[in-house]
């Protein structure tokens, strides 16, 4: 198999070698020449230029994709955002940003399957930014008319605009926004709006032990699946919720294109969960596979509409009707958001007092007495640690490029 030097490739890309495309005879350009021929990527080029040693980090691969923001897609940017960290010199945002733009191995346009989606690892690999083996993913998919998307952390869409440009040691293809490396498990599940997931991981303290997990797939029920247990869950101790939500990470990367029907896969709980087909439903015990793979830094998010029952590891669905039942028989439907009053807060946060019942598993109650405006230092600890960018973060840095799916 072949393979390419980095420092060749690095020279090339500085444009330190003279070789170039041929006209005449076809000759495949340098990387170097390549980006300098395409006069919509200039502000990609010069960023290669600005920070060549992104390159001198990399090992040898046989073949490597470059995804190419288009000067169009750099246009979209706030600079008074992406200027603060060039001015800081924050060569580890802009360098690990640039990893997530290329992918092991040379993908080409042509070659995908319409409809199947591909995860496909990246360079990506500083353990500050991927806990996934082999380096963080990138989701690529053909979808009707030939249209080739890229999906990214945060649901991020980028689209293909030119395919296959070929260069001695890989291709390059240009697409029309940057990719988002996926946020950790606490900054996903907020910006996806599965807040009583996230509160019930931290009743049961499991955060953020499980935004540090290495390669771990979650199966997130919406709010709404929690609002119709009610009580039935959030009356539990939190020994007893910790078995539930345990019940909903497998120790393993499993994307959509895995959940074959019939197959099992093992919890944290120590039960397992099956998969189940119905025409083009997706069940996960019995409850429905409403959207699946959300990167994460750790690795992937499924969102169900049903919370998992540890207790009922048979429970199968009914495709027959479009809302599964509840998998606690004791379920009692309520108006507010289970468990969001356990996440921590960050800003205006009021003092609490705690009263309840000591002893391993009891719940604690807790009573607003006052309003503090300073930040929360406990969750400032706590996601610190967290793997993954931080949204806050990036969402200045790539300001608005950001589309949900």
């Amino acid at each position: 198999m072949r393979s390419y030097s980095w420092r060749g490739l690095l020279a090339t890309s500085l444009g330190l070698f003279a070789a170039g495309t041929n006209a005449q005879t076809g000759a495949i350009s340098d990387l170097g020449s390549l980006l300098a021929g395409q006069k919509n990527l200039t502000t990609f080029y010069a960023l290669i230029q600005k920070y060549p040693d992104i390159l001198l980090q990399l090992p040898s691969y046989d073949g490597v994709t470059i995804l190419a923001p288009s000067n169009e897609a750099f246009n979209k940017i706030p600079y008074s955002s992406l200027n603060d960290a060039f001015k800081n010199n924050d060569k580890d945002t802009i360098t690990n940003v640039l990893e997530y733009h290329i992918l092991q191995g040379t993908r080409l346009a042509k070659s995908l399957v319409p409809g199947t989606p591909t995860f496909i690892p990246t360079l990506l690999t500083s353990p500050e930014w991927n806990n996934v083996t082999g380096g963080q993913r990138v989701a690529n998919v053909k979808q009707a008319g030939d249209v080739v998307v890229f999906v990214s952390g945060q649901g991020s869409r980028s689209t293909l605009t030119r395919a296959d440009l070929a260069f001695t040691g890989g291709v390059v293809q240009i697409i029309d926004s940057l990719l988002i490396p996926p946020t950790n498990l606490t900054t996903t599940t907020t910006a996806f709006n599965l807040t009583s997931f996230q509160g019930a991981l931290y009743a049961a303290d499991r955060l953020p032990l499980d935004s540090t997990t290495q390669n771990a797939t979650f199966f997130a029920p919406w709010n709404e699946a929690f609002q119709t247990l009610g009580p039935a869950i959030s009356s539990m101790t939190s020994d007893e919720i910790a078995q539930v939500m345990d019940y909903h990470l497998v120790p393993q990367v499993i994307y959509s294109t895995n959940l074959t029907n019939g197959t099992q896969y093992l919890t944290a709980q120590g039960e397992k969960l099956t998969v189940r087909h119905s025409g083009n439903n997706v069940y996960i015990n019995s409850a429905q596979l409403l959207q699946a793979d959300i990167l994460i830094a750790n690795g992937v998010i499924h969102v169900i509409d049903n919370v998992l029952n540890p207790q009922g590891p048979s429970a199968q669905p009914n495709p027959t009707i479009a809302s599964q039942a509840p998998a606690f028989a004791s379920a009692s439907s309520v108006n507010n958001l289970p468990f969001t009053s356990d996440i921590p807060c960050t800003t205006a946060c009021p003092v609490t007092s705690q009263a309840g019942t000591s002893g391993v598993g009891a719940k604690t109650t807790r009573t607003s007495t006052s309003v503090s405006t300073s930040k929360s230092k406990g969750l400032g600890a706590a996601v610190a640690r967290e793997t993954g960018f931080h949204a806050a973060g990036l969402m200045v840095a790539l300001g608005g490029a950001v589309m949900l799916l």
